[in-house]
């Protein structure tokens, strides 16, 4: 069940070729270009540890299933990450468009028949009642019918992260993930996008490679911090000298890694200790993050980054090695239960499963 580790395997280093021999003005893709002269994220820790915002949403998806639903979707092994890259392909944008219809939908069919009732219009009220629920109806029928059979090629809208390899599966516009490159070959680049109505910035990278045009683009918070977690998060999945970071979000993938599995072994973790703990205890792994945060001056670590300045390297609690010994209720493997509760199975019929 273990895989074998290959030889071509990204172990924790990059070679300098890849830093000093940037592709940038012969590029074909403008955006490829402009983010190739942009600053380099260093390789290595700052913060040591992996926990961000998503840990809650990943510790949520494991339970009630989705996270596995996903991985089925996407036809993903228990060596791969896979992760949807920003503003890549036009379906990226017409599927998020979807969302936001049919949630606006959704929204109308509880609130306009209510209020047209309210005011004592009923015969308006259940005309609004029969045409938003049809409008909902359409909808959901697309997902769960036509929307099947096209959904595989949404996946050429991911970026493909094999651990075991060291290889980034990118895509070539046909849907077959066919292009692959060494790891090491990438380099995070600085990368800013800000909202058109209030010019708010989202901070975070393209890990873009050194000669290609191909990349994963992310952007998170107005905090340079969270694209560092990021940034750390990929390097940790892809670095086979060191265990798995013990986060919800790769609790699926501990057990087929000899690397994690031996470590879990040596220190005695609990098995699917993501699985078994109390979800208040993410309040705590937050608390921890938070007090951590507090020795980093954002500002600051985002000056030295663009100037090309060391970046502060902290030093993390045990919490984010050991997170099981500051656990207080660890429920019996026995007791481990999947699946959605009543009202999850609601929410996610009323929406559309993509």
């Amino acid at each position: 069940m273990l895989a074998e580790y290959a030889e071509t395997a990204y172990r924790g280093k990059q070679a300098a070729k890849f830093r000093n021999e940037i592709a940038t003005g012969e590029r074909d893709s403008m955006y490829c270009r402009y983010q190739s002269k942009q600053a380099l994220f260093p390789w290595g820790n700052v913060f040591g540890h992996c926990y961000d915002s998503y840990q809650s949403a990943a510790f949520k998806y494991n339970l009630s299933g989705k996270a596995e639903h996903y991985r089925n979707v996407l036809g993903c092994t228990p060596n791969i990450l896979s992760l949807s890259t920003i503003g890549r392909k036009v379906s990226d944008i017409l599927l998020l468009i979807w969302v936001c219809i049919h949630l606006t939908i959704l929204l109308c069919l509880f609130f306009i028949p209510v209020f047209l009732y309210l005011l004592g219009n009923e015969k308006q009220g259940t005309l609004a009642l029969c045409y938003i629920f049809l409008m909902w109806a359409f909808s959901k029928f697309f997902n769960l019918t036509i929307w099947k059979l096209i959904r595989k090629k949404v996946k050429a809208s991911r970026v493909n992260f094999e651990r075991t390899k060291g290889l980034v599966w990118m895509d070539n516009n046909s849907g077959s993930h066919s292009l692959k490159f060494p790891f090491e070959e990438f380099n995070a680049h600085y990368k800013v996008q800000n909202n058109p109505q209030s010019g708010f910035p989202y901070r975070g990278f393209t890990l873009l490679h050194f000669k290609k045009d191909v990349f994963y683009a992310w952007t998170g918070a107005n905090l340079i911090s969270s694209a560092f977690l990021h940034w750390e998060l990929l390097q940790n999945f892809m670095d086979v000298t060191q265990p798995l970071a013990d986060i919800p979000q790769f609790e699926y993938y501990r057990e087929f890694d000899k690397t994690t599995a031996d470590f879990d072994k040596a220190n005695g973790r609990p098995k699917y200790f993501w699985y078994r703990v109390d979800k208040s205890f993410l309040k705590k792994m937050s608390q921890a993050k938070n007090e951590q945060l507090k020795e980093f001056n954002d500002d600051e670590q985002l000056d030295n980054l663009l100037m090309g300045k060391p970046i502060k390297k902290l030093n993390p609690p045990e919490i984010f090695k050991f997170p099981w010994k500051y656990a207080e209720n660890i429920k019996p493997e026995s007791e481990i239960k999947f699946g959605k509760t009543a009202w999850q199975k609601f929410t996610s019929f009323l929406m559309i499963d993509l």
